[in-house]
């Protein structure tokens, strides 16, 4: 299950600065236990929590959006074990023509989209999509 995790939305005042000006914004709770980060993953402020967790898509990819990701890992609502959620936006008016965020750099896509350049900020149909990173919490024994 998605369990309420403040720590997620803590970020190092450099990240914030990083996350504001490069278009990404401040970070909010998106629902329970879901949270829209401005860096890529929060494993320093989950210190506690097992980073690389076995779920049916893996620890970190790429979706379309938070919904897609429920759906497609469904241990995340129906479970006794306790998940956090992040995700980072990313979107392809705030890249840049050369470089930027790429596909290969970021494990599997998960989405219905069709991938077809290299770079985000080159496809000719895909907007945004997000990174997502799951972090479980261990269990007290």
């Amino acid at each position: 299950m998605l369990i309420q995790e403040p720590k997620a939305l803590a970020v190092d005042p450099i990240l914030a600065v990083v996350g504001f000006v490069g278009g990404r914004g401040l970070g909010k709770e998106l629902r329970a236990g879901v949270y829209q980060v401005v860096h890529f993953g929060s494993s320093r402020f989950l210190s506690s929590y097992e980073h690389y967790p076995n779920t049916t898509v893996g620890p970190f990819g790429i979706c379309d959006d938070v919904e897609q990701l429920l759906k497609a890992c469904p241990e995340l609502e129906a479970s006794d074990r306790e998940f956090v959620v992040t995700v980072t936006v990313i979107r392809k008016a705030d890249e840049p023509a050369e470089g930027g965020w790429r596909w290969c750099k970021w494990a599997e896509y998960i989405g219905v989209q069709k991938p077809q350049c290299e770079y985000i900020h080159d496809e000719p149909k895909i907007e945004e999509v997000l990174c997502f990173h799951i972090y479980e919490k261990p269990r007290m024994r």
